[in-house]
């Protein structure tokens, strides 16, 4: 009786300690932390998992796991109350436990790579613990990524964007990043552990610990150097962009009568800025709540006379009527809508001066674009509009911009990387990336921030600049290293000009995607595996 109430204090005492170190974690992404912060809060972690594995087996560092999944999640994404209670009308309690179930969930990945790196421990040591930890949260993080349409948001990469490890980011991609710095905390951490606990073959001696030393010191120097390489080059007259950030609040949005005043503010704005003759005017995404042919004939007239007059193109986000397709009876399904962005450009040959071209949004986010299967009752819960969309057809080309070539992605599409990869490729490849969003469902929470160092991470990735035209923040211009050169005071009504370089030429990670880290992670699994059987092996000729 004794012993189980000791070892329940313990797990508790386990779990309790994860829960903090994840929500720590948490912190370490924008707006408040930094790399340097990510890598000791996994390296704590690291340590944690490492002393309850040689202690009490790598049972007990489940709960570990999922404590500090619960904690990283809960506190990384927990603005996703403010859009089902504050906008969606969702009760407290509901909304409140739709956060905590849905950490939950994301936590298996992180439980999943915990345990696998514990028993890696164990049987082979703690090179082999960091081995299996980084190469498993490669896989985990990829996983949360891509099953149910995918989660990739609060990647352990994204922290990295200002950090050493950002050079790896156009080989490797967020999760190739996320995979060493996971890595290299559990080097740490086992150090740490086994410094404290000195036993057998977890001990770590004074060569040791230089060797660990070493290694880090090594990966952060090469990081830092490949940096400083240029894996694009410019291409053609650099744009002159306008970012339009309308600050519609969100109780507002879909009311009519403020609906029409913010596509007035909107058209005022475009008329504003046309005047000093920029090559694009962008704004954010549901700009318009209306489809194009739905805009107040005067409103359009204006819009159309200012690209006319200007020889600006203006891009912004709208729904817009999906093509019919067939309903598989011979007769054509109604169309619906697409969450799109509208490019208007001049053109003297078009009957009235100004041709169109579209993209259509591809990655639907759940419950607010689409309803999955099953799940009619918990968005019926909710009082979100235009909630079921269509998605856009692939290889959707991007719009030509007098020299460059801007592909557009909405809302949070930019946390896909691989996704966007392929408007990159051929001869007439996306040199510049576009993103139109609207967080204002999130209200002034950290959401906004995140976006914008997923935003960072993709142009770090690509080596290609990415605008971004938001409702309320982060409205911003970043160049191909994945700096911000110019942005916005979040929550205001303002407008951002930049003067953004297109470039062409592709990285590696462009080329490849997620495959090579993918690739190597599974890979290094394979030898950590074999580790173990070395050693008892060598153990059983010694004897």
């Amino acid at each position: 009786m004794i012993r189980r109430a000791v070892d329940a204090r313990a797990a508790l005492a386990i779990t309790a300690a994860a829960l903090l170190i994840g929500g720590g974690f948490a912190l370490s992404f924008a707006p408040w932390g930094n790399a340097w912060a990510s890598l000791c809060a996994l390296c704590a972690y690291a340590a944690l998992v490492a002393t309850s594995a040689t202690r009490s087996g790598p049972r007990r560092v489940l709960l570990a796991g999922f404590g500090f999944g619960l904690g990283w999640f809960v506190v990384g994404i927990g603005w996703l109350y403010i859009s089902m209670h504050d906008f969606g009308a969702m009760p407290a309690v509901l909304a409140a436990t739709a956060v905590v179930l849905l950490a939950c969930y994301l936590s298996i990945y992180a439980v999943a790579a915990t345990w696998w790196a514990a028993r890696a421990l164990i049987a082979g040591g703690p090179f082999a613990f960091a081995v299996v930890f980084g190469a498993g949260f490669v896989l985990a993080e990829w996983l949360r990524g891509t099953v149910f349409t995918g989660l990739p948001w609060l990647a352990i990469g994204y922290a990295h964007t200002d950090g050493p490890l950002a050079g790896y980011a156009p080989l490797l991609g967020v999760y190739g990043v996320g995979g060493i710095a996971a890595g290299l905390s559990a080097l740490v951490g086992a150090a740490i552990a086994g410094t404290i606990g000195r036993s057998g073959a977890f001990a770590f001696t004074a060569r040791r610990t230089i060797l660990v030393a070493l290694v880090v010191a090594a990966i952060l120097g090469l990081g830092q150097g490949l940096r400083a390489v240029e894996w694009s080059r410019a291409h053609g007259r650099p744009l002159e962009v306008r970012l339009v950030q309308g600050n519609v609040a969100q109780r507002m949005k879909f009311d009519p009568p403020r609906a029409l005043q913010a596509m007035g503010d909107y058209t005022s704005a475009v008329e504003e800025q046309a005047r000093s003759r920029p090559d694009l005017i962008l704004l954010p995404e549901t700009a318009w709540i209306v489809p194009w042919q739905s805009t107040p004939p005067d409103l359009a007239q204006r819009v159309l006379a200012a690209v006319r007059a200007s020889g600006a193109s203006v891009a912004l986000g709208l729904p817009l009527r999906a093509a019919a397709r067939d309903d598989g009876g011979g007769a054509p399904a109604a169309p619906g809508l697409t969450n799109s962005v509208l490019a208007l450009s001049p053109d003297p040959a078009s009957a009235d001066g100004v041709r169109t071209a579209r993209y259509d949004k591809r990655h639907l986010v759940p419950f607010g674009e689409f309803i999955p299967p099953g799940f009619r009752w918990f968005v019926d819960l909710m009082q979100i509009p235009l909630g079921d969309f269509e998605r856009g057809a692939a290889g959707q080309p991007p719009l030509a911009i007098g020299d460059q070539r801007v592909a557009a992605n909405v809302c949070y599409e930019d946390a896909f990387g691989e996704e966007l990869l392929g408007a990159l490729h051929g001869v007439d490849g996306a040199t510049i990336l576009a993103n139109v969003t609207n967080v204002a469902w999130f209200g002034r929470s950290h959401a906004a921030e995140q976006h914008l160092q997923i935003a960072r991470m993709r142009a770090l990735e690509t080596a290609r600049p990415m605008i971004r035209a938001t409702n309320t923040g982060m409205t911003a211009a970043i160049d191909h290293r994945g700096r911000v050169i110019a942005g916005a005071e979040p929550y205001s009504r303002t407008v951002v000009a930049a003067r953004v370089e297109g470039r062409t030429g592709l990285t590696p990670y462009a080329r490849s995607g997620n495959w090579p880290a993918l690739v190597l992670a599974l890979g290094l699994l394979v030898v950590a595996a074999g580790t173990p059987l070395r050693i008892r092996r060598d153990a059983r000729r010694r004897s």
